[in-house]
């Protein structure tokens, strides 16, 4: 890959309102990590399919980012072009039979709520989750009464290289547990069907994952939610706790007191401090419990 100084010069002449070398930990619910290369926002599909040809013809790599809400970012920060999608990404569009087109760039609180205000149930399991549109799509984000992708009819993509746009359907989509088939590919928005229903009992029922969330979270914390996916049968906080390691530190990082498959940033931590935390709750639920916990949360950048 070529180094910042080969293309730096272009890159700022070609998106003057480029940012180099921009700390991470600003663009992060975890508030950790070091600098990107280059962060950028797109604010409309001819500006992002510029930036993605840009990029391959600098062989960079780009990565797209939502809210930074399920993201550890290394220490030493990320190569090549780190995106954010605005303006006509954060647009979403109530269309006849209970569909809502929503772009990727769009804050699931948001969408969750104008769905409520529109009489639109089948997103309130979504409520209080941070996240874009975007990204939830990607780990099918949700809660244990739903997720995103029960409600998906199908996924916009663009391709990597900045060419084309594509329409995936659910079952294309291959929705699981905190995962998709998405990955790989630029998802630009998605169409959703969601029901007619009762506006007050959608909004109640709103309120009340909410009211659950705060009475089980650290919700006021720096964290990127969930660490750990559940395994089949146990949640991994009864895991973690168990093993006695509710509590436990390792310098700026901690698991949080009040959910033990959080991990809160005290104000200093570093992305070594959490992986630090993350190895010695695996190993420690591996060799007492028998339970190789899968990490929920991604982590990005240079190792």
């Amino acid at each position: 890959m070529p180094t910042p100084r080969d293309w730096r010069g272009e890159a700022a002449a070609a998106f003057p309102a480029a940012l180099f070398d921009e700390p991470m930990r600003l663009h992060t619910t975890f508030r950790i990590g070091g600098p990107a290369d280059c962060y950028l926002e797109a604010a409309s599909l001819r500006e992002l399919r510029r930036l993605l040809r840009f990029c391959r013809r600098k062989r960079l790599p780009a990565l797209i980012l939502g809210w930074g809400s399920k993201l550890l970012v290394s220490d030493r920060g990320i190569r090549g072009m780190t995106v954010r999608l605005t303006g006509e990404f954060e647009e979403v569009r109530f269309l006849a039979g209970g569909r809502v087109a929503a772009g990727a760039g769009v804050r699931v609180p948001r969408l969750v709520s104008m769905a409520a205000a529109k009489g639109l149930s089948g997103l309130e399991p979504l409520a209080g989750i941070p996240g874009t549109v975007g990204g939830a799509l990607v780990m099918n984000a949700g809660t244990v009464e739903g997720s995103i992708g029960d409600v998906v009819t199908k996924v916009r993509t663009v391709g990597p290289d900045g060419a084309g746009t594509g329409s995936i359907s659910c079952a294309a989509a291959r929705f699981g547990y905190r995962n998709s088939g998405l990955g790989r590919k630029v998802v630009v928005g998605c169409e959703l069907r969601l029901k007619a229903s009762d506006k007050v009992g959608i909004i109640t029922r709103i309120r009340e994952y909410q009211r659950r969330r705060s009475l089980t979270q650290p919700i006021s914390s720096h964290t990127v939610g969930s660490i750990f996916k559940n395994p089949p049968g146990v949640p991994a906080a009864k895991l973690i706790e168990a093993c006695g390691l509710k509590g436990a530190v390792c310098g700026g990082a901690r698991v949080s007191s009040k959910h033990s498959n959080f991990i809160e940033n005290s104000g200093e931590a570093t992305c070594a401090d959490v992986l630090s935390l993350v190895r010695r709750i695996r190993r420690t639920v591996s060799a007492r419990r028998g339970v190789d916990l899968e990490l929920e949360m991604r982590v990005v950048g240079d190792a």
